[in-house]
């Protein structure tokens, strides 16, 4: 007795039909990564710049600052650069989480810390008006930073190279701190 080609040739039809199916479904599920952390981008490059509107007034225009500050159109630009690599680069880790789930919990805590961090420099620095004490929080996101690329490094050399950008902007940021702290005059340093 022949074997029946026309059941096998369905098999292999349904077989990769399922394939196919379960391709789309993860090349989707890993699209709406992307998405979402595009989406934590977007939420962080505005909250930040809502805290930073609320803190603006007489007391920043009086603060004496570093001759190699950037003008202030320079900002927002930055930022969308830097959130925009930072969600990639955060997007490549986690569509390594099924070779290394511990790897990409680790990552994902540090991105944590420092969607945090992030926001938190904001409100420290511009709306509560206290630079002294956004630098000790500024010194904390550096660090995270240092971490995250390490980390990040692991999992994909190109996700830790897509923070770049961010490192730079925070040494610059760092630096504008400091001297904002060493030429200004806060109480928690004066006293």
């Amino acid at each position: 007795m022949l074997p029946n080609l026309n059941n096998r040739k369905n098999e292999e039809v349904i077989s990769d039909v399922y394939k196919s199916s379960l391709v789309n479904q993860i090349q989707m599920r890993k699209l709406s990564y992307l998405v979402g952390y595009s989406g934590i981008s977007v939420i962080l490059l505005f909250l930040g710049g809502w805290l930073t509107y609320l803190g603006l007034g007489d007391w920043y225009y009086s603060l004496d600052f570093p001759p190699y500050q950037p003008p202030s159109w320079v900002f927002t630009p930055a930022w969308v650069i830097v959130l925009s690599c930072l969600a990639v680069s955060t997007w490549l880790v986690v569509c390594k989480a099924e070779e290394n789930l511990q790897s990409a919990l680790s990552a994902l805590t540090l991105y944590g810390a420092q969607c945090v961090l992030n926001v938190g420099w904001s409100l420290l620095f511009f709306t509560m008006q206290r630079p002294d004490i956004a630098l000790w929080e500024l010194v904390a996101l550096d660090a995270t930073l240092l971490g995250m690329m390490l980390t990040y490094g692991r999992a994909s050399r190109w996700a830790a190279l897509l923070l770049l950008p961010y490192v730079g902007w925070l040494i610059l940021s760092t630096a504008i701190n400091i001297w904002i702290v060493m030429h200004n005059d806060f109480p928690i340093l004066n006293t």
